[in-house]
């Protein structure tokens, strides 16, 4: 048995890097080809499900921890305010649009309120991680285009933070229905005040400690480690977690800025790029393992979430065409043609969905089962949408700008 784990774990890690290689190429993200062998080694039997599915919510929680703390650690706040107006328009547009029809398409198969609402949080964000190696190397899209689309899609990092105050009241089989209003409003901003609070004190903090710490080898392991005893200190105090791991990543990304400005006679460099690198190092390993553990214990969903799936991918789809459209005709995109289809088919899934959905599912809230196959078929549907249309509408050439 020992053997057989140790060779899954080998062929997983391999399957992973062979999928990024297979991405340059042919722009199809790893995450079908690791949801896929997931769903082989559950279906031959090779890995009992049921084995591991008692250690969902610590592996879920390793998860949060890895892709927020990465998130954070890679959010330039300069160049999001100096650039990025247009991809924050774009991204409101998106999520709003996104959960608006989530929501009504889930209500008409007859979830509830409290489950549609959920599940379209989780959804509502695109992922920076299979959109940028995408469409990073194109060059025959403009600039401003790409830092729409790369604005647009941290986009997932937000949506995440009110999903996990839904999963905390949910999970405390707190019905949002039954919830005072204010009551509902009030716990929902004191967790996100609470959460942010620590995050950014603590990156405030650790920052000139980790400036001084970086002429030692292995110094970024410590920045590791101390996120990990945030989310624990943080849940231990009743705040949340992930939230503060997330704030706590954006103050050390952007710790140079702050700290020059306050104290402009000491010397502060940026974040060592060596903890950008073991962090992302971190979400690539997680990212692999968990996308094959999702295959593992979800399976292939059922036909009847798989329609879900499709109906709320192609209507996102419809109405990015719209909006996009209506901007265009009011002269806020300066995009091509090309450009703007593109932009429409700009709409996969990743890593934060699948967690978001597995967290939900672990943490006992209701129709956790339903959430986490609705989230798995949109995630996958999502990506192959994306490429199809990479394919159908990537420009050949740099043609004349149209509004």
């Amino acid at each position: 048995m020992t053997e057989l784990v140790i060779t899954i774990i080998g062929l997983t890690i391999l399957l992973g890097f062979i999928g990024n290689v297979l991405f340059q190429k042919t722009s199809i993200p790893n995450t079908i080809w690791l949801v896929l062998f997931g769903m082989v080694l559950g279906e031959t039997g090779l890995i009992d499900a049921s084995f591991i599915l008692g250690s969902a919510s610590l592996i879920g929680a390793i998860a949060i921890i890895g892709i927020l703390s990465d998130g954070g650690l890679h959010m330039d706040l300069k160049k999001v305010v100096s650039n990025g107006w247009l991809g924050i328009l774009l991204m409101l547009s998106g999520l709003l649009f996104s959960v608006a029809t989530a929501i009504i398409v889930l209500l008409a198969f007859g979830l509830s309120i409290q489950t549609s609402t959920l599940i379209a949080v989780i959804l509502a964000g695109t992922s920076a991680a299979v959109i940028m190696p995408i469409i990073s190397p194109m060059k025959e899209v403009s600039e401003r285009l790409k830092t729409t689309i790369f604005i647009e899609s941290i986009s997932d990092n937000f949506s995440i933070v009110i999903a996990l105050v839904m999963i905390a009241f949910l999970s405390s089989q707190q019905a949002l229905p039954a919830l005072n209003p204010e009551e509902l409003l009030k716990g929902t901003l004191l967790q996100l005040f609470a959460g942010i609070s620590v995050g950014l004190l603590f990156g405030f903090f650790w920052a000139p400690i980790i400036n001084k710490l970086k002429k030692y080898d292995f110094s970024y392991t410590a920045t590791l480690s101390v996120f990990i005893l945030l989310f624990a200190f943080a849940e231990l105090i009743g705040s949340n977690g992930a939230i503060a791991i997330f704030f706590a990543g954006i103050m050390l990304a952007n710790a140079h800025i702050i700290f020059k400005s306050l104290f402009p006679e000491n010397e502060f460099q940026q974040l060592d790029e060596d903890i950008s690198k073991t962090h992302s190092l971190m979400a690539f390993l997680i990212r692999v393992f968990f996308f094959v553990f999702l295959g593992l214990i979800v399976g292939l969903p059922d036909s009847q979430y798989i329609i879900i799936g499709l109906i709320i991918v192609l209507l996102i789809v419809i109405g990015r065409a719209v909006y996009l459209q209506i901007f265009s005709a009011l002269h806020l995109v300066s995009f091509t043609k090309q450009e703007k289809r593109l932009a429409c088919v700009m709409v996969p899934r990743g890593l934060s969905a699948a967690v978001l959905g597995m967290y939900a599912f672990s943490s006992n809230v209701p129709g956790g089962e339903a959430i986490v196959q609705i989230v798995l078929s949109v995630i996958l549907l999502s990506i192959i949408t994306t490429n199809i249309g990479l394919f159908a509408f990537r420009p050949k050439r740099n043609p004349q700008k149209e509004n």
